[in-house]
């Protein structure tokens, strides 16, 4: 027998299967899966169980139905970006991550006329789309504060359009520093302002002419109807013709003919009678009030601007009406009107009594006129008017009784029956100014029932103010004690002999309880 040796060969390092074999490898566990010999005639499975449901799986995926992409791939280029121009807007390219706030640009709060940025254009595409406005054109008038744009709306589709104006107030340049004067000390304010922020001072100074608006507006007096207020923005009834233009400002009136001397005295009468009815029914001061915020049409004067307007218990109250009063005065001055004294328009304002309507308020201005001095020269007439409104124009003038500079020599005033002379007496109890009687004047004539008159006077007024009795028991007169003590004695002792005894009234109950069953 023969054996055949042979040379054991040092194994190579095992190689990476060639894509081909690879493929062999699946094509022959294909052949097993689908192998003939695996199934009996019946079409069972001589295998085992756990071999079925191995073979299974690993021919699933392979006859898995394949899932077609529903985008239309044939279609063109730009068909597809036409399609998807519509989200790119919800689209960020930016590099801003989850949690990091985004850095505020500049163009964020750029503005144009400065007015108009970003969220004001936001503001007014709300009021449009809301239907407050339906057209916005051009600034009818620009000032230190705001804008006023002219605007269209269409309450009814099938009626007419009808002028609105818009009030933009300025965030970006604020000229108008000196607000904080007149919010601070003001109720319906308490907050304040915020010095820092400027777009709340700005939105607290829009809400503050949308609330004197309304309440000019209710009172019958002519100003802008308040429609909305959103942030800065405040729209209004237009002040114009049908055609979009505005009523020119008094300053700018064009007032002539024959009869321009009494229309200019007719319309600074009215102008008086609507200070006195925004100061007693509106309780406001327009605290700006001039040729430039009051505007003409038609032999009447309508009031404007009333952002600023203040209560009539602001701290400075008083003070703007001066000042209002001197500014109206000395423009209707220069119109060479026949003005009243700065110290008598104070007066007839700010008196509680009389007539706050028309033609009640005609009447009265009227008799003031005819209750002046007569003056023999005209010349000395004017200097002694510029005189008397230069030294009012510069008295101070109290709120309130802590602010009275020397309360006992008004006291003596008052006292002496001259309190008409106070610049405040408006502001005190009608009673303490009022001039002593006739009656009282006639009596001091007669010696001695004026002498009698004043004793009985002077003993009434000690009685008053002297001290009486204290109240309570411990402060009664011992004999008095005694005796109010014996009297309650004698009381009780005639009221218990007329009292039933307790043993007779115990059976009378058991007795009627008896008869109850």
């Amino acid at each position: 027998m023969t054996t055949d040796t042979s040379t054991t060969i040092p194994s190579e390092p095992a190689q990476p299967p060639e894509p081909s074999d690879v493929y062999d490898g699946e094509d022959s566990d294909l052949e097993s899966v689908f192998n003939d010999d695996d199934f009996t005639d019946d079409g069972s499975a001589d295998g085992e169980p756990d071999k079925i449901a191995r073979n299974y799986n690993r021919q699933r995926p392979l006859h898995s139905s394949q899932q077609k992409p529903t985008a239309n791939t044939s279609a063109s280029v730009d068909d597809q970006i036409a399609i998807l121009s519509k989200h790119a807007a919800k689209i960020r390219l930016d590099n801003v991550k989850e949690g990091q706030d985004r850095e505020k640009d500049k163009a964020d709060r750029a503005t144009s006329e400065q007015v108009l940025d970003q969220r004001t254009r936001m503001i007014l595409y709300q009021m449009i789309n809301r239907g407050v406005v339906s057209e916005i054109h051009g600034a009818i008038s620009t000032g230190k504060e705001a804008n006023v744009y002219g605007a269209v709306a269409y309450p009814d589709i099938n009626g007419p359009p009808v002028q609105r104006a818009v009030k933009v107030y300025k965030t970006a340049i604020l000229s108008f520093k000196d607000r904080e004067r007149y919010i601070t000390g003001e109720h319906r304010f308490k907050s304040g302002a915020e010095k820092g922020n400027s777009r709340k001072m700005v939105k607290l100074w829009a809400e503050k002419e949308f609330r004197n608006l309304r309440r000019i507006h209710a009172a019958g007096i002519p100003c802008p109807e308040p429609i909305q207020l959103k942030l800065h923005v405040l729209v209004m009834g237009f002040l114009g013709d049908r055609k979009g233009y505005a009523y020119p400002r008094l300053r700018d009136a064009n007032i002539g003919g024959e009869d321009a001397e009494q229309l200019w005295r007719d319309l600074y009468i009215q102008l008086l009678g609507i200070m006195r009815r925004m100061y007693q029914v509106c309780k406001l001061v327009h605290a700006d009030l001039s040729e430039y915020n009051i505007l003409y049409n038609d032999r009447k004067l309508y009031i404007i601007d009333v952002s600023q307007s203040v209560e009539h218990d602001h701290p400075r109250s008083l003070e703007f009406l001066r000042m209002d009063i001197k500014n109206t005065g000395d423009f209707f001055r220069r119109q060479g009107v026949d003005t009243l004294p700065d110290r008598t328009i104070f007066d007839f304002i700010t008196n509680s009594e009389g007539a706050v309507e028309e033609p009640g308020l005609t009447e009265a201005i009227e008799k003031l006129y005819t209750s002046r001095l007569p003056s023999s020269n005209d010349e000395t007439a004017a200097a002694e008017l510029e005189v008397d409104n230069e030294v009012f124009r510069n008295q101070y003038i109290p709120q309130t009784l802590e602010q009275v500079y020397d309360i006992e020599k008004d006291a003596q005033k008052i006292g002496e029956g001259e309190g008409d002379k106070l610049v405040y007496r408006n502001l005190l109890a009608d009673q303490v100014v009022s001039k002593p009687d006739a009656e009282n004047a006639s009596s001091e004539d007669e010696s001695d029932e004026g002498a009698a008159l004043e004793s009985d006077a002077e003993s009434d007024d000690e009685s008053k103010f002297s001290k009486g009795t204290p109240r309570g028991k411990k402060f009664q007169d011992k004999d008095e004690k005694k005796q109010r003590k014996q009297a309650v004695k004698e009381a009780k002792a005639e009221k218990r002999k007329e009292k039933m005894p307790k043993h007779l009234k115990k059976r009378l109950v058991a007795t009627t309880s008896r008869k109850n069953r």
